[in-house]
Parts: C-alpha cells; sequence; structure tokens
C-alpha cells in the first residue's frame, strides 16, 4: 500500500480522484460513518495535495472524498438505522433501497467531479 502511495503524485489527476474515492468508500463500507471516512482519507491525501506534489486541485480532491462517503449504506451505519426507522422500512427494505440509491448518489457524484477534472481543469 505504501508503495502505491508513493507512486499517486506521477498519475493523472482522474487516477488521484479514483483513488480518493476509493479509499473513502472502502474505509466508510468497513467503519460505517461517513465522517471518519472522510477525515480518513483527507488524512491520507491532504499531505499530496497541500504540497503541489500532485496536479490536481483540492476542491476536486475534497468532493471526490465527499462523494466516496456516500455508498454502500448498511446496517453498520447510524444513518441507515435513522432512515429505516423514521421511514417505517424494515432491514430488507432499507438493503433494498437505502443502500443501492446512496451507492448510485456517490457514483454520479464521481462522475461529475471526473468530468470536472478533465474537462475544467482548476489550478
Amino acid at each position: 500500500m505504501s508503495s502505491l502511495l508513493n507512486d499517486l503524485p506521477a498519475a493523472s489527476p482522474v487516477v488521484l480522484v479514483l483513488a480518493a474515492f476509493l479509499v473513502t468508500a472502502a474505509v466508510r463500507t468497513a467503519q460505517g460513518s461517513a465522517t471518519v471516512a472522510m477525515m480518513t482519507s483527507g488524512g491520507i491525501f491532504a499531505p499530496l495535495v497541500t504540497s503541489g506534489a500532485v496536479e490536481v486541485a483540492p476542491i476536486y480532491m475534497a468532493l471526490a472524498i465527499g462523494c466516496g462517503s456516500k455508498p454502500v449504506a448498511w446496517m453498520n451505519d447510524s444513518g441507515f438505522w435513522i432512515i429505516t426507522r423514521m421511514s417505517g422500512m424494515t432491514e430488507t427494505q432499507g438493503l433494498k433501497f437505502i443502500t443501492p440509491f446512496s451507492t448510485m448518489m456517490g457514483i454520479a457524484g464521481l462522475l461529475a467531479v471526473i468530468t470536472g477534472v478533465v474537462f475544467v481543469p482548476l489550478p
């Protein structure tokens, strides 16, 4: 993993944004907290962005990390339980509806960020 992170500065901005999204989504899925996932990924990727080692705008990295915090809401996520209980859904209904739609939100956001990175590169 450390060698992968060492090679990231040489990667394209799209790869960097995708890596930030995937790391955030993995932490969120495993741990359940979107906030913890964003803080963890921010801690991993912030030094790359603030040092100028990578050629991607900080706003795109922040947006990718935010989008990565959306996918895979399931039973270890407090938001999953709030939505299911307040809407009257069962756990099965929550898994059928909340999980796929939150995943679609994250992926749609990632596609918008990648579009921005490619067509509207910021300094």
